[in-house]
This record gives C-alpha cells, structure tokens and sequence, in this order.
C-alpha cells in the first residue's frame, strides 16, 4: 500500500475538544474549583501551541506559577557550574 500523503497540504491539526475535556476531567477533585491544566505543544508546522484551562484564576495562577517553576529549573541545568564560582552559595 502506497502513502501519498503530502505533509504541505494537511490541515491544521488540533488537539479533540473531547480530549481536553477529559484531560479536564482527570485533574483536581470532584470540585470543578480544583480542577486545571496547561498544556504545550507544537503543530504540525512547529508553531508552539499553549491551552489553558483551569476551574478558578487560583487554579490557573498555581497551575501557571508551576510551569514558570519548572521553566526557570530548566534553564538553570544548561548553565555550566562551577565549583569555584564565589557568586554561588
């Protein structure tokens, strides 16, 4: 069976809203207050894709501060350490 897919030519994929709802779903408690996700991705074209969704702004601010945590730790392992640097304590 031959492919003859052209990669140029398909359409914009999206993630199912039926997934992100069940993602959703699967967070928190039976609260929906406590419930929330952020998801990142990229499209078919390397376009960065960012979805948020969360039950309360204090469920999305922790979910939010979470990333920007793990974002900034990230950063910091390519950062050569130097056992000598004085500045680090």
């Amino acid at each position: 069976m031959e492919n003859n897919l052209d990669p140029d030519s398909l359409q914009s994929f999206q993630i199912p809203e039926s997934f992100l709802e069940k993602l959703y779903e699967f967070t928190g408690n039976s609260s929906d207050s406590s419930k929330g996700f952020l998801v990142c991705y990229p499209d078919h074209q390397g376009n960065p894709m960012v979805y948020c969704r969360a039950g309360s702004q204090i469920v999305e601010m922790g979910v939010r501060k979470a990333l920007e945590k793990y974002l900034i730790e990230i950063e910091g392992v390519d950062i050569p350490f130097d056992i000598n640097d004085s500045d680090r304590e």
